[in-house]
């Protein structure tokens, strides 16, 4: 598992995880901020109401949809279920559900593990829901052919590897881990003009299968000088891969070390490298950009999603409904984005399906024409997205850069995509 790692040790100090197993969650049963009682709440529920829009709640028999997130484990995202237990009291109780139908969530929590992810789906499938809500779910190679084998739509979600990326029965919004990694390296040859890079990952089989995804990408938007340089997970100390790349002379560093940007953008810092940087979506946290100590500053991060900190209405209405609706302390991020926007982009599309939704019907419309994308690029899965994974329906990314320790969105509309440098996903 590439990405987010370091989201395990905080999001277990802040979020309070549920016990392996499944659960339900619908309008009646959110989880979180509404009830707290912190300064400012007042004018908060009074915004958040104003941007909801007028109550419409859902009556009819509930659509169920299943979903597997890992929050035991190695590596936890309970974010991504939280963004979309958010939405899902939104969807509910203020656009009338999926035709009057509320939206209920039926969820097994995950540990990353195959045999926990087969388990799961096979537990999901007996209660046999509509379709299921993709989350974060490493295991998602051992539980989407029994959701295949089950005739089961797999929607949206967080998709790790190449499985859900390729499905015939997925339908993704985004790739993360693959399309943002090969649109930041378009970004840097062709906007950012750079000619040599030093790339810093983990040397562990995850870590190195980044390598024959994006030097490719880099070396067809014109970069001429790629050095690699690995790390070992478990490296206490990464100032000599840090002296490596600034004696190469390498005009940017990207940095694809999940559970150890801060130490790296901080030992880069310490060596005087003065390059430009890039990272990936975990070199943004919070407590990493602090523990860089100035590192990322200046750090340009490939992002599928517009600035949730935004004035953007989606912006606004996904902040409002965390706040009220997911547990105190979730991480807002683009886990949680994802979660969020999965539930809200699975309504819209449900809603325009006449009589109650089957499988085939799903993957209809979700594959007829172009469709909003909660905050995010609009989409069409004609399986042309991105060369060799059929389930992306959208390859467009916006670039986030850190400044004086916070992430900042430039331009909000100048989308990058990979398409055309990309060689195709690999196994």
């Amino acid at each position: 598992m590439r990405r987010h790692i370091w989201l395990s040790a905080v999001a277990l100090a802040v979020t309070g995880l549920v016990a392996a197993g499944c659960s339900s969650s619908g309008s009646s049963s959110s989880t979180g901020g509404s009830s707290s009682t912190t300064a400012g709440s007042t004018a908060a529920a009074t915004a958040g109401s104003s941007v909801f829009g007028t109550a419409k709640k859902a009556t009819g028999t509930p659509y169920v949809f299943g979903m597997i997130n890992d929050e035991t484990g190695a590596v936890t995202f309970p974010e991504a279920r939280q963004g979309a237990i958010a939405a899902v009291n939104y969807v509910n109780n203020y656009l009338g559900g999926i035709n009057g139908h509320p939206i209920q969530i039926d969820s097994c929590i995950g540990d990353g593990t195959p045999a926990t992810a087969a388990r799961c789906a096979n537990q999901l499938v007996a209660k046999k829901p509509i379709a299921i809500l993709g989350a974060a779910d490493v295991g998602a190679p051992a539980s989407i052919p029994i959701y295949q084998h089950a005739n089961l739509a797999y929607l949206g979600g967080i998709p790790f590897t190449p499985v859900p990326e390729t499905a015939s029965n997925s339908v993704q919004f985004w790739s993360v881990s693959v399309g943002d990694n090969a649109a930041a390296a378009v970004y840097a040859g062709k906007k950012l003009g750079v000619k040599s890079v030093a790339i810093i990952y983990f040397s562990n089989p995850q870590g190195e299968s980044l390598l024959p995804q994006v030097t490719p990408v880099f070396k067809a938007a014109g970069v001429t000088t790629i050095k690699d340089i690995p790390l070992s997970p478990t490296s206490p100390d990464p100032s000599p891969q840090a002296a490596l790349v600034e004696s190469s002379g390498a005009q940017l560093a990207y940095v694809d070390v999940p559970n150890g940007c801060g130490n790296m953008l901080k030992a880069l810092k310490s060596v005087g490298f003065t390059g430009k940087i890039m990272g990936i979506d975990p070199c943004g946290a919070p407590p990493v950009i602090e523990a860089s100590a100035g590192g990322a500053n200046g750090m340009y991060i490939a992002s599928p999603f517009v600035l949730q900190s935004g004035t953007s209405h989606d912006a606004q209405l996904f902040q409002a409904a965390m706040k009220k609706w997911a547990a105190p302390g979730t991480l807002v991020d683009s886990i949680s984005t994802a979660g969020f926007a999965t539930v809200m982009n699975v309504q819209q599309v449900l809603s325009t399906i006449s009589g109650t939704p089957t499988t085939s019907s799903i993957l209809a419309a979700f594959k007829s024409g172009t469709h909003q994308n909660f905050l995010s690029h609009p989409y069409t899965c004609d399986g042309q997205a991105l060369k060799g994974a059929t389930a992306i329906c959208n390859d467009n990314y916006l670039m986030n850069q850190i400044e004086n320790g916070v992430i900042t969105q430039p331009d909000s509309t100048d989308w990058t995509t990979s398409k055309g440098y990309f060689p195709g996903i690999t196994g």
